[in-house]
């Protein structure tokens, strides 16, 4: 079995009880890609005591009920990070590990000994600090990863895609709630430093679309043909009116082929004859049309359930 490092197990599984997952969500059988999910609690302790309350909940796996293929199951580590990225902006900064143990060394009451897990060789420094260091997650927002997981492991775009969205907002995120002072105290970045690091994220999120679409054609028919082959609607109205937020509602096929003009001339190259300005509100708006656009291919492959992305949409 492997042990996923960096995510806590949910305590509220309401949610996820009501999306056709088992009851205790012990058991999380993802048959395309041949792997069980299942919680253990990893403890420290040498002995187990009466009552013990003490113990991190994480997720472990199995392939193939035991087979051991450290490739693919670092894979799905990965697939786990960057569905996070996509499904709710969760940008973890360090990359699960997925830690190899034998599944006889979990007890009956599902509690696994660190010690147990170590073996005769022992952990390195990186194995513990990351076995100790984990992030918790609602299980609203689980589910949904559970869900996109297996065509994630199983189509290299949507890695590649799902991997570039997550370097875009690990550069540069903007919450909601500051798009307000934005407005009243300007977008456009003053430091070169930042602007850079808008620059990146902006050529990130462009990448994640064409791992999707391939290099988007300037021709908009060809583009539109593009995008329908892919399930997207060209001609869906989306953006942001948060706060009349620029650029606003466009045609998806409109905010495409602005953002690539916006990428050939601003955030793809070292050196440009146009002002290297991109403002927050303009990155904001285009990262929500890269996960739009990735979470569109992704629930005609997955049967997620469609998700907002802009807000609010009309």
């Amino acid at each position: 079995m492997y042990l996923l490092t960096g995510l806590l197990y949910p305590t509220d599984t309401d949610y996820i009880n009501t999306q056709g997952f088992p009851e205790t969500l012990s058991d999380i059988n993802l048959e395309s890609i041949g792997v069980v999910v299942k919680k253990v609690s990893v403890i420290e302790n040498n002995r187990f005591k009466t009552g013990y309350q003490g113990g991190d909940e994480r997720f472990a796996f199995s392939i193939n009920n035991g087979e051991i293929d450290d490739n693919l199951a670092q894979r799905l580590a990965d697939a786990v990070m960057v569905s996070l990225a996509v499904v709710n902006d969760i940008g973890l900064e360090e990359a699960p590990m997925a830690i190899k143990f034998p599944q006889n060394k979990i007890n009956e009451d599902g509690k696994l000994k660190i010690k147990d897990m170590q073996g005769d060789e022992g952990f390195g420094i990186e194995q513990y600090f990351r076995l100790n260091r984990a992030v918790g997650v609602p299980s609203e927002v689980l589910s949904r990863v559970w869900q996109i997981v297996p065509a994630v492991v199983n189509n290299q775009s949507f890695m590649d895609a799902a991997s570039f969205y997550r370097e875009s907002i690990m550069n540069i995120w903007i919450p909601d709630d500051t798009i307000s002072e934005l407005m009243v105290d300007g977008d456009i970045p003053i430091s070169n430093v930042e602007k850079a690091n808008v620059e990146t994220a902006y050529h990130n999120a462009f990448k994640s679309i064409e791992a999707i679409i391939g290099e988007p054609p300037s021709d908009r028919r060809k583009l539109g043909m593009k995008l329908v082959k892919q399930g997207i609607n060209p001609d869906e109205m989306l953006g942001y009116e948060l706060y009349y937020m620029k650029p606003g509602k466009e045609k998806l096929l409109e905010k495409l082929l602005d953002m690539q003009k916006t990428r050939d001339k601003k955030a793809a190259h070292g050196k440009t004859t146009h002002p290297r300005e991109i403002g927050l509100c303009e990155l904001k708006d285009k990262q929500a049309l890269a996960r739009h656009i990735i979470l569109k291919s992704l629930t005609s492959i997955s049967g997620m359930p469609p998700q907002r992305i802009f807000h609010p949409l009309s």
